[in-house]
């Protein structure tokens, strides 16, 4: 019986190690999908078999296997690619939007990505709530998502930034952690409760490794008018580590997403409106 618990933990050790570390190497950027639109915010499926994404101005929905084969639209309509999730193998839950007399309304459907079924969740409302969507959503989380720009009075260890929006919280695989931007201020990551609140420098659009202790960000360079370069770093948030996962390369990554199993981080690069991809060694 002690054999069989000590071969059981040697297992997990093995098995989980990727998770625990950050990649000790990892391949050159390569182009994963491109369309006739420019590609944005890519989103793994739970499974890691297929991949969402968005067009321009988060219109609709494309969606490919894993190593970029069949990619196909599935949705056309506006706004349907603005945190769009999956809710299981095969459906995306987006939030489109129409404009009623200059108002702005949004709606919730589902995408089933085989059958190209589309259907309505909740009927289109003006002051949409996107903590409704949120898996385990807390309060600071919920108010991070509802009211950006009030975040940082309304959530009590963020005050000393009040004035300051609250940009792309994202909660960790765990759910013990919320990473985050404030405008001016850099990438953050707190409890989800709000305290143990720690800064991680200057980066934007943070992906949690599965580990819920690394996270992948962008380090974007600009002109004031538009990006001149971008690396993806690998953030411990315990040491404040960082590996750059992107160095030398003339991609400028913006919005990046970690696989299910950290083995692959995909990103649309600004430079040419394409998804890329990046293997990951452990």
């Amino acid at each position: 019986m002690k054999k069989g618990l000590l071969l059981a933990a040697s297992a997990l050790l093995c098995g989980g190690s990727l998770l625990a570390q950050q990649p000790s190497s990892f391949s050159e950027p390569r182009v994963l999908a491109k369309a006739e639109v420019g590609l944005l915010a890519p989103v793994w499926s739970p499974d890691g078999s297929r991949i969402a994404m968005t067009g321009d101005n988060y219109t609709g929905i494309f969606v490919a296997n894993a190593d970029g084969t069949s990619l196909r639209q599935v949705s056309q309509a506006p706004g349907a690619g603005y945190r769009m999730s999956w809710t299981g193998a095969d459906d995306i839950t987006s939030t489109p939007y129409t404009m009623v007399d200059n108002r702005r309304m949004t709606r919730v459907e589902n995408v089933n990505v085989v059958s190209g079924a589309i259907s309505q969740v909740a009927a289109a409302e003006r002051n949409f709530k996107p903590s409704r969507l949120a898996r385990r959503a807390g309060n600071v989380m919920q108010t991070m998502l509802d009211d950006p720009l009030n975040a940082t009075r309304l959530i009590a260890s963020l005050n000393a930034f009040d004035g300051k929006m609250v940009l792309n919280p994202t909660l960790s695989p765990d759910g013990q952690l919320i990473a985050f931007q404030i405008v001016g201020k850099g990438l953050m990551v707190c409890n989800a409760d709000g305290s143990n609140l720690r800064t991680l420098g200057r980066a934007s659009h943070p992906s949690w490794m599965p580990d819920s202790r690394h996270l992948m960000a962008a380090r974007i360079q600009d002109n004031g008018d538009v990006f001149t370069s971008s690396d993806i770093i690998c953030i411990d948030i315990d040491t404040r580590a960082e590996v750059n996962i992107t160095p030398n390369s003339e991609v400028i990554p913006i919005t990046l997403a970690v696989s299910p199993d950290g083995r692959h981080v995909a990103f649309d690069n600004d430079a040419d409106g394409a998804i890329y991809v990046i293997d990951l060694n452990y």
